[in-house]
């Protein structure tokens, strides 16, 4: 064998060993704590970097033959749940004739999309998405205002955290209870709610967890190392970003053991969880909250299905879990309007 080709071998080997590690404490990092680590915690947030650098070497292993890919593939194998969290491909299938549910998660950014663009698109979306539960985070209207422009949901709550941040759940359904799940922060909360659907209890609790508050001069940051990445910029303002990060991590942490207490304490045959997590699916909150439900995007959903959407920021942190009692047929995050700094989540379920 020439010197050239142990040369390959070894760098390949070692491209693998160096990308594969970092790949693989990003597919595990939901299981460290964020108080403890929230550095470590971050992790997750770098996953789809790491992937397609592994996808990458497995097709350079391809074209040098099966061998060189196996060790890629192996990787690939044992983040295998990651990656079917972090995008998948199941598609979902066509609603049946049993009777069938449509649910809606949205992040309205106080329907600032509306207060610029007169046709109020966000309005409008939520008026014609036909869903039965709409739950909305940063909504402001009152219940005048709310109760005039959807009057097709007969039945709402107006959800108010300590320092009046909104959130909203409007059902055309009976709703028979509320009540917020108790933890620290300062402007976001989670709440209980008990719906009369046709007879049978839904508990349906609606999140909007802490913001990892980057502001318009975070956001600069940003931009700034994706226009200009030179060397001394990067170490310091990455630095910066990831402790901002970090940060908001550990305050989501104990909000998330807070969220998934209150569950576990839940015994009715149908529960459904969702809302604004502000945190990726490979996430310590994503999976402690979704511990033993179905997370429905993973389920029936398509590809990553990005829900944030601004300053060059891509990640799917709206979320939306079930529990046994439902089948999930589809899930889609909605990029048909973008008058939010999100994008719209639904889902349809079927009872079973």
């Amino acid at each position: 064998m020439s010197i050239w080709k142990h040369t390959f071998r070894g760098v390949f080997i070692l491209g693998n060993l160096v990308v594969g590690t970092g790949f693989l404490c990003c597919a595990y990092s939901p299981l460290l704590s964020p108080v403890a680590h929230p550095v470590l915690a971050c992790a997750g947030l770098f996953f789809p970097f790491f992937l397609l650098a592994l996808i990458v070497l497995a097709v350079v292993g391809l074209f040098h033959g099966w061998k060189f890919m196996c060790l890629p593939l192996l990787l690939l194998l044992a983040g295998g749940g990651a990656v079917a969290t972090y995008t998948p491909f199941g598609g979902g299938e066509e609603p049946t004739d049993g009777d069938v549910l449509k649910f809606l998660t949205y992040n309205v950014m106080n329907m600032y999309g509306d207060a610029e663009n007169e046709s109020r698109p966000v309005q409008h979306y939520i008026q014609e998405s036909d869903a039965d539960v709409v739950c909305l985070q940063e909504y402001q209207w009152d219940a005048q205002e709310t109760r005039k422009v959807f009057p097709m949901y007969p039945y709402r709550k107006l959800l108010k955290a300590s320092n009046g941040n909104g959130m909203a759940c409007l059902s055309r359904f009976p709703i028979l209870s509320v009540e917020q799940i108790p933890y620290e922060s300062g402007s976001n909360a989670s709440f209980l709610l008990r719906l009369n659907i046709k007879g049978d209890t839904l508990t349906l609790i609606c999140n909007h967890l802490e913001s990892n508050k980057l502001d318009a001069h975070d956001k600069e940051v940003y931009e700034g190392l994706l226009k200009s990445p030179e060397e001394q910029n990067v170490k310091s303002d990455s630095k910066y970003l990831l402790h901002k990060l970090a940060d908001a991590v550990a305050i989501r942490g104990p909000q998330a053991d807070s969220v998934a207490q209150a569950i576990s304490r839940q015994s009715g045959k149908y529960l459904l969880v969702c809302g604004d997590f502000n945190d990726s699916p490979i996430s310590y909150a994503h999976h402690t909250i979704g511990k033993g439900l179905t997370d429905a995007y993973r389920e029936a959903g398509w590809g990553p299905g990005f829900s944030y959407n601004r300053n060059f920021l891509y990640f799917r942190i709206d979320h939306l879990f079930v529990n046994k009692g439902f089948k999930v047929l589809k899930c889609r995050v909605d990029n048909s309007i973008s008058a939010s700094d999100h994008y719209p989540l639904w889902c349809l379920v079927e009872k079973l």
